[in-house]
């Protein structure tokens, strides 16, 4: 419980020694912290964990030449999760234990009486099996009971500083008196010397020592709690043994909170009926700024009448804001940055996965992945906008066209007003209002048209063709998973070469009227042969890709698909792909089941028939895409060859060896002796 000391006049005699409480003061970053920690450390587990806070010696703030009576505080903040910390030289360190409930209703329950008098009954163990003779800094502790509520950003705590109640002993002190009625000044600034080494040596334990004092010279030395004994078995009518300890009280008569525990230290250890104490409140620095807070006090520890053998309580946990026991509740909805609140709370889903349904989800991989969308229409926009539910965090887009009317209710990542005056281009309006979703995503537009075989090319057009080829490939180098989302046959291709040249895992999606595919391509390990691994987009075709959009009606110009079917597609794409990405140091032609399912070559779905059906093919060996030749005579000619299948797609059915298989098999067909199985 609070003890509010009762003020008067310094030279009064002190019936019942009072102590400043302490107060607790938690920095927003504590709870920010916190969050992360619950999040992905804690998760739904309530062991208790050891942090660290820090207290000063009593503060000497002053306004209008008045002192302020600050209270004295104990500071929490993200250094807290840590094992130590740098402190300052009017600093201390605290040892706490938090206990974060994952319900209100846990942290309701949480039994409090039990929680403090069982860290009362250890503190009073570690008394008296000298543990806090060794490490001082066991009897300066404090608890603190949390419940964090990640949607909201309200936390509701409750600090305690336990502290033992002698049940058998009377607190009685004089009036304290500034430590220079004993001590010159200058054997005071002698004795903050002294301290400072002291302190430098352990400042862990530097906060409970022993002070003794030559009363002819006035020379003061510091010796640990460990020292104390010898101290006192070597003190003589010329010395003075005080029990010293940094005080952060800041008021003038009453000694602070570290006090308590340090008593009934004093009284298990030497059974003593008096004790002298200093109040240490200056340090070497602040004593030449001004005099002395320090103080001296006189304190009999005497038995109660009929109190004999009672046993030792704990008290100390923190009034509430209304000075009544309870707990606090702050909410920094308002104080957190809303673009760190909205990058916490966009990963919120994933982080709770990895609590209990998908404890090995590698998150901190999906916030690196750079994807590329080839295409940035209707599964452009689908896909990444899932994507970014998946913690994907680093999206370019890639297109050549513009926002019209008819794109945003089809396109989520375009509105009214991106398509007034078809003035916009789709990959930096789309990129750009990907950021406007989630402000921490890292997201590009590049317009690029893709050479496609079958456009023949003009003379003009080469230089602007080759910048777009070599931008495009530099794309593709530097990012990890690339979408295949375009709306035409032959702009596939090149992105289909250049990913099996460099060996880039990409996903396809392609959609018809009410059916659709998305496939992952087959990434061919150098010393596979190109039958053995799985097949690309363009394995099942016979004939190389050419101009399907010359010469077309408005409905097959433009992609005429059931609504449903691109939002499915683009789901399972980006499914694929994530379930490839957490197996990404796995065979290409071995990735067949991982933490989130089997992971399939492609999938085929028909709206008509409400049915998607898992298959796998392997590659051909004379695909005009990804064969051996193509790819081999793309490394070694690069635009040389891009040039000529742009300008000649029957040429690639040449080199691929398409057109020589067509001719045997024509030849065969011709022969008079062929025979039919009845």
């Amino acid at each position: 419980t609070m003890e509010t000391p009762t003020p008067g006049a310094s030279s009064r005699a002190i019936t019942q020694l009072k102590f400043q409480n302490f107060s607790s003061c938690v920095d927003v970053s504590f709870w920010h912290t916190l969050s992360q920690k619950k999040l992905e450390e804690f998760k739904l587990s309530t062991s208790p964990v050891k942090i660290i806070g820090t207290y000063g010696l009593a503060s000497n703030l002053q306004k209008d030449g008045k002192s302020l009576k600050v209270p004295a505080r104990v500071m929490i903040d993200e250094g807290s999760f840590r094992d130590s910390k740098v402190l300052d030289n009017d600093a201390f360190l605290i040892e706490g234990l938090l206990m974060n409930a994952n319900t209100v209703e846990d942290f309701k329950a949480f039994d409090k009486r039990k929680i403090i008098q069982d860290a009362g009954s250890a503190l009073l163990e570690d008394i008296k099996s000298g543990a806090c003779t060794t490490e001082p800094s066991k009897l300066n502790k404090y608890l603190l009971l949390t419940y964090a509520n990640l949607k909201t950003h309200r936390y509701v705590y409750w600090f305690a500083f336990p502290a033992l109640c002698l049940g058998d002993i009377l607190l009685h002190g004089s009036a304290p008196k500034p430590v220079t009625d004993v001590l010159k000044k200058d054997k005071f600034s002698s004795l903050l010397q002294a301290y400072s080494a002291f302190r430098a040596k352990s400042p862990k334990n530097a906060s409970y020592f022993a002070v003794t004092i030559d009363k002819k010279t006035g020379q003061a030395t510091i010796s640990s709690l460990s020292d104390l004994k010898t101290s006192l078995g070597n003190q003589t009518p010329d010395t003075t043994c005080y029990f010293g300890f940094a005080d952060p009280s800041t008021l003038e008569l009453y000694p602070g909170w570290p006090l308590r525990n340090y008593l009934a230290y004093i009284h298990h250890t030497y059974n003593l009926e008096s004790a002298q104490i200093l109040c240490l409140r200056d340090t070497a620095d602040s004593w030449t700024r001004g005099s002395t807070r320090s103080i001296l006090i006189d304190v009999q520890l005497t038995k109660a009448t009929g109190q004999s053998g009672a046993t030792a309580t704990t008290k100390g946990w923190e009034m509430n804001v209304k000075g009544r026991p309870g707990a606090r509740m702050v909410d920094l909805k308002s104080v957190f940055d809303p673009k760190m609140l909205a990058k916490t709370s966009a990963d919120l889903n994933l982080k709770l996965m990895r609590w209990r349904s998908l404890p090995s989800l590698d998150t901190e991989l999906l916030g690196k992945a750079k994807c590329l969308m080839l295409g940035s229409g209707t599964l452009g926009c689908n896909v990444a906008r899932t994507l970014l539910g998946w913690g994907i965090r680093h999206i370019t887009f890639v297109d050549n066209g513009r926002v019209s009317y008819s794109n945003p209710v089809r396109q989520p990542l375009f509105d009214y007003e991106d398509s007034i005056g078809g003035k916009s281009w789709k990959a930096e309006t789309a990129a750009r209002n990907l950021k406007k979703i989630c402000p921490s995503m890292v997201s590009e537009g590049h317009n690029i048209t893709i050479p496609m075989p079958g456009h023949r090319l003009h003379q003009s057009e080469i230089k602007k063709v080759t910048e777009d080829c070599k931008q495009l490939e530099s794309l593709i180098v530097s990012h990890d998973l690339i979408f295949l989302l375009t709306d035409s046959r032959e702009s596939r291709w090149l992105p289909s070469v250049m990913c099996a040249a460099h060996g880039k895992r990409l996903i396809n999606a392609a959609l018809g009227f009410d059916t659709l595919v998305v496939m992952r391509h087959g990434v061919r390990d150098s010393k596979e042969k190109s039958s053995t691994h799985l097949g690309c987009y363009f394995c099942n075709d016979v004939v190389a890709p050419t101009d399907s959009l010359s010469d077309r009606t408005l409905d097959q110009q433009c992609t005429v698909t059931r609504p449903g079917g691109a939002p499915i597609a683009s789901a399972l794409a980006a499914e694929l792909a994530i379930s490839v990405l957490q197996l990404r140091e796995v065979p290409d032609s071995k990735m067949t089941e991982g933490e989130l399912g089997i992971i399939p070559h492609q999938i085929r779905g028909s709206l008509r028939k409400f049915e998607l059906l898992p298959i796998t093919g392997n590659a051909f060996d004379k695909c005009t895409a990804c064969s051996d030749a193509i790819v081999q005579l793309y490394l070694k000619e690069s635009w040389k060859f891009v040039f000529q299948a742009l300008n000649d797609p029957k040429w690639l059915e040449d080199i691929s060896g398409l057109t020589a298989m067509k001719q045997k098999a024509e030849a065969l067909l011709e022969k008079d002796d062929w025979e039919l199985d009845d």
